[in-house]
Parts: C-alpha cells; structure tokens; sequence
C-alpha cells in the first residue's frame, strides 16, 4: 500500500503539473486568436469571455489524456533514472503491481472523464454555440462597427453602411445611413434605428431599419422618395461557420437518433474516454529505459504515438459519417492495435507480463 500511494502521488504531480500547463497554454493561445478576432471588429468584447471559457473548456477535457500520459512518462522517467524502478523490481514488484497502482489513478480519472465528455461536453458545446448565434445577430459580427464606414462588393453593385453608434447592450444601430448602388439604380436609406438579424429559415442576415427615408435614383424610372416607419433589407456582410450541432446534441439524444452521424460521434465520445486507460497501458511499458539512455527520451514518442492515434480516429470519423466504413468495425480495431502493442512492449521489456 506504501509504494502504491507512492507511485500514485509520483504519476498524480505529474499529471497534474502537466495538465496546468496545456491549460494555460489552450487557455493563452484561444484568448490570443479571440482578442485578434475582436480586434478586427469580428467579434463583440462583452462576448469575449464567454467564448474564451467554453472553449478552454471544450480543449482543455480533450488534452486530459494527454496530460496523463506525459505525467506518466515523466513519473517513470525519473524513476528509472533514480533507480528506484529498479529496486522496485529487484524487491520482487512484477508489471501487474505498478498497473495495479496506475489504475488506482486512472480508473477515477477514466469516471471523471466520462461524465464531462458524454454530459458536460454537449452542454459546454451548446453554450458555445448559443453565443456564435448570439454573435450572428450583433452589428459589429456583421462588419458594422460604430461611427466608420463600410463598403463592400462590386463596381457595378455594391454598398455603404455608417451605424453613428449603437446602444449600451450593442444590440440597435442609432442613425443609420446606407447607400445601395445596384448598377445604374442608387439606393439611399437614412433611418433613426435599424437592427440585424438572422432568419431561421435561411439563416441570412437582414436589417429592419425603422423611421427613415428611402431615396432612389433610377434612370429609367426617375427619382422617387418614401418615408417608412419600418423596412427590411437582407445585407450579405460577414458570416461564421457554425458548429456542427451534432457535437451539441446530448449522448442519449444521440442514441436514440441513430444514422452514421450519431453513430460516428457516439464512436468518437467514447474513444475520447477509452484513450486515458489505454494510454496509460501503453505508457508503463514505453516509459523502460536502458542504463545510460536518455531519462525522458520516449516522451516524444508516446507523443507521436498518441498523435498518430488521434488522427486515425479523427480519419475513421470522417469515413463513419460518410458510411465508407461499417459501424460495427467503426474505431474499435485502433484501441486493439493499442492494447496489442502495449503486451508486445512488455513482453519485449519485462518478459511475460506476471
């Protein structure tokens, strides 16, 4: 029990210290690219933090595996280089007692990564996408920031749009002004409010601009002139991809839909949650080092090997929604090549796995 609590407080340091650290990276790097976006006037400031957390969030619940294995390999590392891996295994501790202290920590972390990724995930995704809807609607998504111009399109049609400011909540342009020139027929709209936003149906853009003039100049028609308390124009400015909304959608909802896009994404939840335990299988094994070899030289490669891992499974994803694979073959042989070459690294280590 001592040198399993031991060996458990070593990985745990580890994996935590690690974890911190792809956390502040994600965390930095995602606030970085949003901060840019919302410099460039793409994005509303008073969203910045809502989508800075949920998509940390998002990131930071796919590295935990990540974060396992490399404080694994850390953990082990120095233990063979301290040689108290070799006293452990000179005092008669076989492979099955350091995975029966590894699993001590992984099955617990395994549970906890189940619960976010099959109910906190979907919500978390749900949330995030609630604001990218939210941000469709706003004027400065749109390109429409406060008290500039802004001009789009063609020669022959194009237009201009000035939003003298917006209200506290960025929601109502105040004396809004646009110029429309669709070949030879110009169109000038001044209003006292206009407001974006999306059609659920199409998902376009529009404006309802509301107490303003319309002015036209058509050379075969000639000038005309028309007061209007409300009028609705589609605007074709910026758009974001939305995500994918199958991400969003609960794992029992998906259950109950069926079809290859649940299928692959019920697939890739679980494989999500199969790689901490499988990871941490293969880690013991690749974590062996000779006298005199580099302490963490195979961390770089149980990397590469995660990477390559990860990347199939987004591959048989593509190919799951696309119905080129079976369900029933899905990604379930990647796992088998995973626990295949973890026995073989032991056998070749440690001899026959005790």
């Amino acid at each position: 029990m001592i040198i399993n609590r031991y060996l458990i407080q070593e990985v745990a340091q580890n994996f935590a210290a690690t974890l911190l650290i792809l956390t502040l990276i994600i965390v930095g790097n995602t606030f970085v690219q949003l901060l840019s976006a919302a410099t460039a006037g793409e994005l509303p400031l008073d969203l910045l933090s809502g989508l800075l957390w949920y998509g940390s969030l998002k990131n930071v619940i796919r590295l935990m595996p990540v974060a396992l294995i490399i404080g694994m390999m850390l953990a082990f590392g120095r233990l063979t280089g301290d040689s108290e891996l070799m006293a452990l295994r000179a005092a008669g501790m076989a492979p099955r007692h350091f995975y029966k202290a590894i699993y001590g920590l992984v099955l617990p972390l395994t549970l906890v990564l189940a619960v976010l990724v099959l109910i906190a995930s979907p919500l978390i995704e749900s949330q995030n996408e609630e604001l990218r809807r939210e941000i469709q609607q706003r004027p400065e998504a749109a390109g429409i920031p406060a008290g500039e111009f802004v001009t789009s399109g063609s020669s022959e049609r194009n237009y201009t749009i000035l939003a003298e400011s917006l209200t506290q909540d960025n929601t109502v342009m105040e004396r809004f002004f646009v110029r429309l020139q669709d070949r030879d027929t110009e169109t000038i709209i001044w209003a006292r409010s206009a407001i974006l936003f999306v059609d659920t149906i199409n998902k376009e853009r529009f404006l309802e601009i509301r107490d303003g003039y319309r002015y036209e100049n058509d050379p075969n028609k000639g000038s005309s002139v028309i007061h209007f308390s409300e009028h609705g124009i589609r605007i074709p400015l910026r758009s974001f991809a939305s995500s994918s909304s199958i991400q969003a959608t609960p794992t029992l909802e998906l259950l109950a839909i069926g079809g290859p896009a649940a299928q692959a994404e019920i697939q890739w939840r679980i494989s999500i949650i199969l790689s901490a335990p499988l990871m941490a299988f293969l880690a013991f094994p690749m974590s062996y080092t000779r006298p005199r070899q580099g302490r963490y030289g195979k961390v770089v490669w149980m990397i590469l090997i995660y990477l390559v891992y990860a990347n199939v499974l987004v591959t048989i994803r593509g190919l799951l929604e696309r119905e080129a694979i079976p369900a029933a073959i899905g990604m379930w042989w990647v796992h088998g090549l995973i626990l295949i070459l973890g026995f073989w690294l032991l056998k070749r280590f440690y001899g026959s796995p005790r």
